[in-house]
C-alpha cells in the first residue's frame, strides 16, 4: 500500500488549488499536484493488481496529467499564457498515447505538424482571452503552416499501405473544421452591416 503515500502527496498538492476561486495564486498547485496524483494512481493500480508492466502502456497519462495541471492552473489563476504549455504538452501527450497504444511510432513522420498547430492554438487562446490581435494573427499563421505541413505529409502517406493512409481524409476534415472555426472568430462585421 506504499503508493498511498504518493497519492496522499498528490492530494495534498492539488487540494490548495481548489481554493483558487478565492485566492487565484493557489491555482499554481495544480501543476505539480495533478501529475503526482496521476503517478500515484498508476502506482496504486500496479500495486493492487501486481501488474507492474502497466507502466509500458500508462506512462503517457503522466504527460497528459502535466498538460491538465497547466490547463487547470490557467483557468483557476486566470492566466491565459499557461494555455500555451497546456496545449503543447497535451497535444504531444495525445500523440504519445496514440503511438504507444498502437505501436505506430512511425506516425511521427506525419504528425510532426502537431507542434506548430499546438503552439498556434495556444496563441489563439491567449489572443482571444487578452483580445490581442497580434497573438491571434501569429496563431493563424502557425495554424496555416501546420495545415500546409499536414497536407504535405498526408499526401506522401497516400502511398503508405498502413493505417496512416487515412491521414489525408482526416486532415481534410480537420482543415475544414479549422476554417469554420476561424470564420466564427472574425471580429470584423460583414461589409453589408458596415454600410448601414
Amino acid at each position: 500500500m506504499w503508493p498511498l503515500v504518493v497519492l496522499a502527496a498528490g492530494i495534498a498538492l492539488t487540494a490548495p488549488g481548489l481554493l483558487a476561486i478565492s485566492r487565484p495564486g493557489f491555482g499554481a498547485f495544480f501543476m505539480p499536484g495533478i501529475p503526482v496524483l496521476a503517478t500515484g494512481g498508476i502506482l496504486m493500480f500496479a500495486s493492487i493488481t501486481g501488474n507492474w508492466g502497466i507502466w509500458a502502456l500508462a506512462w503517457p497519462l503522466v504527460v497528459l496529467a502535466v498538460a491538465l495541471g497547466f490547463g487547470l492552473s490557467a483557468i483557476f489563476m486566470r492566466v491565459a499564457g499557461l494555455a500555451i504549455p497546456a496545449i503543447i504538452i497535451g497535444a504531444n501527450g495525445l500523440v504519445l498515447a496514440f503511438c504507444n497504444t498502437t505501436g505506430l511510432w512511425g506516425a511521427w513522420a506525419i504528425l510532426w505538424p502537431i507542434e506548430p498547430l499546438a503552439i498556434g492554438l495556444g496563441l489563439l487562446v491567449v489572443g482571444i482571452a487578452n483580445r490581442s490581435k497580434g497573438a491571434s494573427v501569429a496563431a493563424l499563421i502557425l495554424i496555416g503552416l501546420a495545415g500546409i505541413g499536414f497536407f504535405m505529409t498526408s499526401f506522401i502517406s497516400v502511398f503508405n499501405a498502413s493505417v496512416l493512409r487515412f491521414a489525408v481524409p482526416a486532415m481534410l476534415v480537420l482543415t475544414g473544421l479549422l476554417l469554420i472555426g476561424m470564420n466564427f472568430l472574425r471580429t470584423e462585421p460583414p461589409a453589408a452591416l458596415q454600410a448601414e
